[in-house]
């Protein structure tokens, strides 16, 4: 079955525009985090922003007019442009690992900010069952002194009061741990106990493998829509002038041949006659003019031909 390919419809072209767009504009967002972060007054950051504008903006121009020139054969120009690209990639690929990793090393504070709170909340438990426990050695105190009623009430007041306490905290130290760990931080721990490996490789392992991939996938697309675009051009074809009934020009009747004119075919076929005008005006007894028309028809249906030394020669069937 012979493929026949067709234009996009406008659905497929807009899910494509839409996940290009946002891959650009996520690898911007992440390349101005780590140009922003190399200054801090307001002019330079300025600065330092349209830097990496230009450069993702000119990235992705430039992998488009890669494919162009690859269309039109140019390998001297797609190599340049390739390695134009290569160098603007990398630069946009480090930015895109220092924006993300600064993005993980946030939810990595804000997770060791919770898992402090936890273990705030564990010590004070600790503390309310050691308090526990020293109450418990002086309750038995008193059971040794035969002073049950004077002192144990009041011991044993104290310790429902520290229970109470320890399950209050309990409870809001569960309710920490619950929200404690992002999903990211899940993965990179889940990562480095089954590589055995520590967890800041994992963190710049996955960080390094997004942005190649966010980098990828987004030149991807944007050759997906230079083919399309290309696609589309070639399709365009310009339309056929139409010519005015004005500008046609009838063609000329063939004129009709006289009846000797067949006569004179069949005796020069036949080799009865010379090739000759002489020859003719003789046999028909017609003046020379007459017998020019008559060669002149022979060569149009191409009974004769006019030799290098312009004399004429009957072909050969």
């Amino acid at each position: 079955m012979h493929y026949q390919r067709l234009p996009k419809g406008h659905f497929a072209l807009s899910v494509v525009y839409l996940i290009t767009g946002a891959s650009i504009a996520a690898s911007m967002v992440f390349s101005l985090l780590l140009f922003l972060s190399l200054e801090q007054g307001l002019l330079m950051k300025l600065m330092f922003g349209g830097l990496a504008l230009v450069f993702e903006v000119g990235k992705f121009y430039i992998w488009y007019e890669m494919g162009e020139r690859v269309s039109r054969r140019d390998s001297i120009g797609a190599a340049k442009a390739l390695c134009f690209y290569a160098v603007l990639a990398g630069l946009s690929i480090a930015g895109s690992v220092g924006g993300i990793n600064a993005a993980t090393n946030t939810l990595l504070e804000g997770d060791a900010v919770k898992a402090a709170e936890v273990q705030s909340y564990t010590d004070k438990i600790a503390g309310l069952d050691r308090e526990i426990e020293i109450n418990e050695q002086a309750a038995q105190a008193y059971i040794d002194m035969k002073r049950i009623a004077n002192g144990m009430t009041n011991m044993l007041e104290r310790n429902a009061e520290l229970r109470a306490r320890q399950d209050e905290l309990r409870r809001e130290r569960d309710q920490v741990a619950i929200t404690s760990q992002s999903s990211l931080m899940g993965l990179m721990s889940s990562l480095a106990d089954g590589l055995g490996w520590p967890l800041s490789r994992v963190q710049f392992g996955i960080v390094a493998a997004l942005s190649i991939l966010l980098d990828f996938f987004a030149a991807f697309f944007i050759a997906l829509l230079g083919d399309e675009i290309r696609f589309r051009r070639s399709q365009k074809k310009p339309p056929l002038p139409v010519a005015s009934d004005d500008s046609k020009e009838e063609t000329p009747a063939m004129p009709v041949r006289p009846d000797y004119y067949h006569e004179v075919v069949n005796k020069l076929q036949a080799g009865e006659l010379r090739c000759a005008k002489g020859a003719v005006s003789r046999m028909l007894e017609k003046p020379l003019e007459e017998v020019e028309d008559i060669f002149h028809w022979l060569l149009q249906d191409g009974i004769v031909y006019r030799k290098p030394n312009r004399h004429f020669a009957v072909k050969s069937s």
